[in-house]
């Protein structure tokens, strides 16, 4: 009697739907929700990534002027980084951290704090990330290779027992830019090309070695120069220093010549036949006053020229240090 009852309840089909549905359709309402949150993380995660890539590209598009607008790459010509921002100001010690194991110039995104150069071009990218959104910008200059490198983080909020079997609370994603400076390209390239063959075959291995002439068998003292007067070392000295004869007013209202004025505004004078008394009361005081209020002197030399091997007529030591202390070189020709 039991058993009969027992596979009369077994084989009676009342109740299936209610009992299958009891069991089935929680498992399918887990599956699906959990598909919807797979499917949202991974779309997240693609979104991540193409903000990190826009923006280590638009990085690396105006890597070569900070003042360059980060969406359009517009700017001033008049706005420039300097001539020589690649060498002081792009972070060219980074070759010897790639050597050591350390990395380059790296920011947290947004901010609003830069240092250098490199970070104030990094902090750009945070206009490009939208609320919610962090990261970081990094930069590195390997000589040969400069690289760009973003990363993003967004949170995403799921049920605790999915982040649990995720092992994650957020998204993140990174990429990776080449700068390609496609100005110092073409500038490297056209100095090569232009200047290359020039050095090449400048000079032939039989005129080098005709170059390198012992000094010391050779006569290095020129052409000897005699001088018998002062117009004649003032000449000499003309030539000599490649200056010209100018006529300049002291501040006390007197005339002084320079005997050759040169192109850096030092004034040279030529001595043969004064005597020190004169120099010192009628040359001295003048060419004090033009050092002191003559903007066009910058300076002044006595040449002194030696009328025999006894050096008579030559500046005593006390005078030539007294000439010193007032700013004045003193020269002796023999």
């Amino acid at each position: 009697m039991r058993r009969s009852r027992l596979r009369q309840f077994i084989n009676n089909e009342l109740g299936t739907f209610t009992l299958e549905a009891s069991l089935v359709f929680p498992v399918i309402l887990i599956c699906t929700v959990t598909l919807l949150f797979v499917g949202m993380f991974a779309y997240q995660h693609v979104y991540v990534g193409q903000l990190a890539r826009s923006a280590a590209e638009k990085l690396a598009f105006t890597w070569t002027n900070s003042h360059k607008d980060i969406n359009t790459g517009s700017y001033n010509p008049q706005e420039t980084d300097g001539l020589y921002w690649r060498l002081t100001q792009d972070n060219v010690s980074d070759l010897f951290g790639m050597l050591l194991g350390r990395s380059g110039a790296s920011i947290a995104l947004p901010t609003n704090e830069a240092n250098g150069l490199v970070e104030k071009k990094l902090a750009k990218a945070a206009v490009l990330l939208p609320t919610g959104v962090t990261g970081t910008a990094s930069y590195a200059n390997y000589l040969l290779d400069h690289r760009v490198e973003v990363t993003v983080n967004k949170s995403f909020i799921m049920p605790s027992i999915l982040s649990r079997w995720m092992h994650t609370t957020q998204t993140e994603n990174k990429a990776i830019v080449h700068v390609i400076d496609s100005i110092e390209l073409i500038r490297t390239t056209d100095l090569t090309r232009t200047y290359l063959p020039t050095l090449v075959g400048r000079i032939s291995s039989e005129k080098a070695k005709a170059a390198l002439v012992d000094p010391v068998k050779s006569d290095l003292s020129g052409p000897s120069v005699r001088i018998e007067s002062e117009r004649q070392a003032s000449s000499y000295l003309r030539s000599l220093v490649g200056g010209t004869e100018v006529v300049r007013t002291t501040a006390s209202g007197k005339s002084r010549k320079i005997d050759a004025l040169d192109a850096r505004g030092i004034g040279h004078q030529a001595f043969y036949s004064l005597t020190e008394a004169q120099l010192r009361t009628e040359q001295l005081p003048k060419d004090v006053e033009l050092l002191e209020h003559d903007p066009t002197v910058k300076g002044m030399v006595w040449h002194f020229f030696k009328k025999d091997a006894s050096g008579k007529g030559m500046p005593t030591v006390a005078f030539r240090k007294e000439l010193e202390r007032k700013g004045i070189v003193v020269v002796i020709h023999n």
